[in-house]
């Protein structure tokens, strides 16, 4: 059985990106999000294996915001993608449990070794 993820990313270029990334993994891709308060609903209904999120999004909920949301129902492990280099963001999404933080731009190999770090530790 394939593991199933969500991509939560308001680059549609990068998002198609990720969404083959993610497929030539094995994984099969159940939605791809632009925001923050559409990737709450999404990850609720949908009850994935894995979150892909970028922190800066097409809404006004971040996310980072959107993944503290997702933890009062869900555990799902999480790989934030981000062109944000400030320190400060990047402690503040590594607080959230279960998370690996990659900066863009990304390379397959990167995604697969933040995969394996966050799914081992669910």
């Amino acid at each position: 059985m394939k593991r199933k993820v969500v991509i939560v990313e308001d680059d549609r270029l990068l998002s198609i990106v990720l969404k083959k990334m993610a497929t030539s993994m094995g994984y099969e891709v159940l939605a791809t999000c632009p925001g923050g308060r559409n990737a709450v609903d999404t990850v609720e209904e949908m009850n994935p294996d894995l979150v892909i999120m970028d922190i800066m999004l097409a809404d006004n909920i971040s996310g980072i915001e959107a993944m503290k949301t997702i933890r009062n129902h869900s555990d799902v492990p999480v790989v934030y993608i981000t062109a944000q280099h400030d320190l400060r963001i990047k402690k503040e999404a590594t607080t959230v449990a279960n998370s690996a933080y990659l900066l863009k731009p990304i390379r397959m190999n990167q995604l697969q070794e933040a995969i394996q770090t966050v799914q081992f530790a669910a």
